[in-house]
Order: structure tokens, then sequence, then C-alpha cells
């Protein structure tokens, strides 16, 4: 998957980059210390690189982070630290983040709460946790059957298929004050800024 994605036009056109791009200079402060959750390729990880201080970049796949590194080197940016690892690692320390993303990867966790209570603590008070996330439950389509179709076939790997809805009040369960919500995609995409209060 991480040479597919790589480069891919698909990832440059992204809703979640396009939004990034936009407002990078309205979410991030060039202070921020920033943990990216499942950062791919990096694409929008290297739009948050340039507008903050420090990145700390993870994915569970090698592939991606390699993918990752080798994309910062071309493109000469040099504060992002990369893990392969997950958002449990003990590493991360409590309020150590100012800002946490995670970009069109949470449809692919079947225990999200555990993870919202975790970015919650590591969160500094006042911080934010910005996502995008694909809500395949909000409308019966082909989109639908095809991704669970090439999920079976260990093309993709597992989907979770989720309401907008469940995603908002999860969010809220977990501490947070939502600031914006709003679709970028047909999908729909679910595009959250929540605050840490």
């Amino acid at each position: 998957m991480s040479k597919r994605f790589s480069g891919s036009n698909r990832m440059m056109n992204s809703p979640a980059l396009q939004i990034v791009r936009q407002k990078a200079g309205i979410y991030f402060t060039p202070t921020d210390k920033v943990l990216d959750i499942g950062c791919g390729p990096g694409d929008i990880t290297f739009e948050i690189a340039r507008k903050t201080h420090e990145v700390f970049a993870t994915d569970i796949s090698e592939g991606m982070i390699s993918s990752a590194k080798q994309n910062a080197v071309k493109k000469n940016i040099t504060n992002i630290l990369f893990y392969q690892t997950d958002l449990l690692d003990t590493k991360f320390q409590s309020g150590s983040f100012d800002v946490i993303t995670a970009f069109n990867m949470l449809q692919y966790i079947n225990d999200r709460r555990n993870h919202y209570c975790k970015i919650f603590e590591l969160l500094r008070p006042n911080g934010l946790f910005i996502s995008s996330t694909a809500c395949f439950r909000e409308r019966k389509s082909a989109l639908r059957f095809v991704m669970a179709g090439l999920t079976l076939l260990k093309i993709v790997p597992e989907i979770f298929f989720y309401k907008k809805t469940e995603l908002d009040s999860e969010i809220k369960e977990s501490g947070f004050t939502i600031k914006e919500a709003s679709d970028i995609s047909k999908l729909p995409e679910r595009f959250i800024i929540a605050i840490k209060s």
C-alpha cells in the first residue's frame, strides 16, 4: 500500500490536505509541538511542519514511514521525527503536545474511544485535536460494498463504518469541546477541530 500511496495524485488532491493548506496559519503556530498519527507518506505532515516548530510523525506501517522519510529529504524538511509505532507508545508523555492530528485513519480503528482518551491525555491544556474521518455509514453506496470487499481480500486494512453523530459524540465524551465540524467530501469525510478544555 505504501508504494501505491506515496506521491499519488489521490493523496495530493485529498480534501484534508487542501483544508490544511488553506488554513494551516489558523490551526498551527510557529512554536507548536505536533503529533501526527498515521502520517502515511507524509503529504499532510509536511504542510504542518512548515508552520510549526516540531512534528512527531507516526505510522504503524514500515513502508509508509520509509516513504515519508524519503519524501521529507526530497522536500528538505528537517523538523519531523518519524516513528514506526502507534498512539499507545509509552515514549509519548502526558501533556507533551500542542496539537495532535489524525487524518484519514480513525476509520481503521475499532476502539476509537480509547484512542480519544489517550489523545486527550497527551495534549497540553487548550491543545487541539484535528482530524478527518470517512463516515461510510452515512449513506448507502456502492463504495461501502467495494471497501468491504477490498478489506476481505486484504487489499486495504479493515475499515469500520461509522456515522458522523457517533464520531462527534465519542470525541465530546472524551472531554473535548468541538470548535468546528464540517463535511469536506461526499463520502462524507468529517473534518473536526476539537479543543482540550
